[in-house]
């Protein structure tokens, strides 16, 4: 990472404090500063093992630091104060901070313990907290009604959504180490592998270890790429191999790429083949559509128009596109969302936010999966990920619904076994356009080599 666009970046994200702390005085809170804290560990119910830990992602997007308990104190006016917990122990390894671009940005001290780090942050007078322990808010003498105090953490998550060109540049970085692992997981299931063993494939390609993905991959073949987040990744499946879907991301400096391919043998339905063909078309039109002023919202309608015209042109629906369309039934085929913000979260906060102030802009009743109902900013940074799925379960409430005449019956049932597809990028919004951060690194869907 470049330490020019992370001091940019620092003094961009004093921009966005200086403002939310304006915010928060209109609405009552006066405040100075904000501790924002790594977070404390947790375990699981009545067991001793710790849930994987991730620390606070306003925490996480001052600095690339993994680990409990740590602080940081943000200030208008000054540099950040980073109080590290270096703890001494030998039942875990406490590796020395490696020299990085970005320590030298920040106003660094390294503690024992976490009872040792109030009196290293000073006096903190009129400071707020955000984090998930209550506990330490009290010991840093952070009254409860200032522990993330709604008037200062809405605009703070609002601000989220505007990327800086650092953090655009760690998730291109991330995508760019996803790729890796997609291509190497590709190559694995052209080999014969099993969904564990791409899953494998993709974590020695992309150089993670598991706790590193950004969230659990879904490496799925045949009918079980049908199963949006299918998890269970089994050994060998009986029968032909038809379809393989990868849903995987990358992590660098604590933000995540999110990347969807799906391939397809000879042995899928010629017809599922022209879907995968014509959802790539459509996918890169969507794409195009990440522009600054147009509400998300379009795009995901648009997402359901083009995949009408599509179900019609292979014969799946039979009925004009706009028919299609009106009666709803591509909500069967694509059941979700065309995609969401992405950043330091995988769906990162605030997509369905109204305004700086908090509120929610909800989604249409039609469309209740959709993530993003916000309009598109300059640094904004989305996913676009259509799907075409053949879902048993849906499709039977459509075989009995009113709608049962649109569809050819006995070709639907000769696509289920091949699942379903999805394709999915990562687009920064420019004033010139939309930037894809991922496709440069991976190309689109791809029949067997």
């Amino acid at each position: 990472m470049n330490l020019t666009l992370y001091r940019d970046h620092l003094a961009a994200l004093e921009r966005f404090l200086v403002d939310a702390l304006e915010r928060a005085g209109r609405r009552g809170a006066a405040l100075d500063a904000v501790v924002l804290h790594a977070g404390a560990t947790a375990s699981y119910h009545a067991d001793d093992q710790d849930i994987v830990f991730r620390p606070t992602p306003h925490f996480a997007r001052y600095v690339p630091l993994v680990g409990p308990d740590h602080c940081l104190l943000a200030r208008p006016g000054h540099k950040p104060r980073l109080v590290r917990v270096v703890p001494r122990d030998f039942w875990y390894e406490v590796s020395p901070l490696a020299p990085s671009y970005w320590q030298s940005e920040v106003e660094l001290l390294e503690v024992a313990t976490p009872e040792d780090v109030p009196a290293a942050l000073g006096p903190l007078g009129r400071t707020a907290y955000i984090g998930n322990s209550p506990a330490t808010a009290a010991a840093l003498g952070i009254p409860p009604e200032l522990c993330e105090p709604e008037g200062l953490l809405r605009p703070l998550d609002w601000h989220r959504a505007t990327k800086t060109e650092y953090e655009v540049a760690a998730i291109e970085s991330a995508a760019q180490q996803s790729a890796a692992g997609h291509r190497a997981a590709q190559a694995a299931f052209w080999a014969g592998a099993s969904e564990r063993e791409a899953h494998a494939a993709y974590l020695r390609g992309s150089e993670q270890l598991e706790r590193d993905n950004p969230f659990e991959t879904i490496v799925a073949q045949n009918e079980k790429s049908a199963t949006l987040h299918y998890q269970n990744k089994r050994g060998p499946l009986a029968g032909p191999r038809r379809t393989f879907l990868l849903d995987a991301g990358a992590t660098t400096a604590g933000y995540a790429s999110d990347i969807t391919r799906t391939v397809v043998t000879d042995a899928a339905e010629p017809e599922f083949r022209t879907l995968l063909r014509g959802l790539d078309v459509l996918q890169r039109e969507l794409v195009a559509m990440v522009t600054v002023g147009r509400a998300y919202p379009e795009i995901h309608f648009a997402a359901h128009a083009k995949v009408a015209a599509l179900l019609t042109a292979v014969g799946i629906v039979r009925a004009s596109p706009a028919e299609a369309l009106a009666s709803g039934v591509t909500r069967t085929f694509l059941p979700h969302g065309v995609g969401h913000h992405l950043g330091i979260q995988v769906h990162d906060i605030g997509g369905r936010q109204a305004a700086p102030e908090g509120g929610t802009k909800a989604p249409p009743a039609e469309h209740k999966a959709l993530r993003n109902t916000r309009e598109l900013e300059l640094g904004h940074v989305v996913t676009i990920e259509p799907g075409l799925y053949f879902i048993p379960m849906l499709l039977a409430a459509l075989r009995a619904g009113p709608n049962a005449a649109l569809v050819d019956w006995p070709l639907v049932e000769r696509l289920v076994p091949c699942g379903g597809m999805r394709l999915e990028d990562d687009i920064v919004c420019t004033a010139s356009g939309p930037r894809d951060l991922s496709r440069p690194y991976l190309p689109g869907p791809s029949a067997e080599p």
